[in-house]
């Protein structure tokens, strides 16, 4: 009897920690062209009790000459990679990225370990994709579409032009498929892995339609 008591007083005071903080979303994506100065998006960190925060940027893998920066909550200038602050109970902190891509075009991540009351962890990621033209050839891309949304098996491609280059990258940034449209328009890839994917399709070396596809 006195073990079950002993146990069920552990798991309470488990559960009293988990729920000292809530963080409303953990992946966040963006997306901008290299006209773009930055692009940048926030989530927030939800303090339910008052709460000491570290946080560290513990993974980056985006293009070289990509810069970036963070607020959290205050902003800070682009190096700052970790940093502490005190929040009261009660109080929703702002979180954000900001990524500067300097006229560079590319795919990337940055990922960020908070860790709550020196224990607690926690991290968020950001995924950012810079294409390269600024301004797309709207009649291409009105043309290109994949069905269903999301799919499961099968992804089915119609409008793509001729000779352009269809690739598949995960979350990652890792290529998981490759296709050529050689002259047809209309084709169907199998045997994507599940998850997030981002579908790029080019044309004569330039990026015309970029989305992400979802794979159940």
């Amino acid at each position: 009897m006195r073990s079950s008591i002993l146990v069920s007083l552990l798991m309470m005071a488990g559960f009293a920690f988990g729920q000292s903080h809530t963080i409303d979303e953990h992946d966040l994506y963006m997306s901008g062209d290299v006209e773009d100065g930055d692009i940048s998006i926030n989530t927030y960190f939800n303090a339910i009790d008052a709460v000491q925060v570290n946080w560290s940027i513990i993974e980056t893998d985006v293009p070289e000459g990509w810069e970036y920066s963070f607020c959290f909550p205050n902003c800070h200038a682009i190096g700052v990679l970790q940093a502490s602050a005190d929040f009261p109970a009660a109080s929703e902190q702002y979180l954000n990225c900001h990524v500067y891509p300097n006229g560079i075009a590319g795919e990337g991540h940055i990922r960020m370990l908070i860790t709550t009351n020196g224990a607690a962890q926690d991290t968020v990621t950001w995924w950012a994709t810079i294409d390269a033209l600024s301004g797309l050839e709207t009649d291409r891309i009105s043309e290109i579409q994949a069905y269903p949304s999301p799919f499961s098996g099968t992804l089915n491609l119609q409008g793509i032009p001729a000779g352009a280059t269809i690739t598949f990258h995960d979350q990652t940034g890792a290529l998981v498929h490759h296709v050529s449209s050689g002259a047809a328009r209309k084709t169907s890839v199998d045997h994507l892995p599940q998850g997030l994917l981002f579908m790029t399709t080019t044309l004569d070396g330039e990026i015309i339609d970029r989305r992400r596809v979802l794979s159940l």
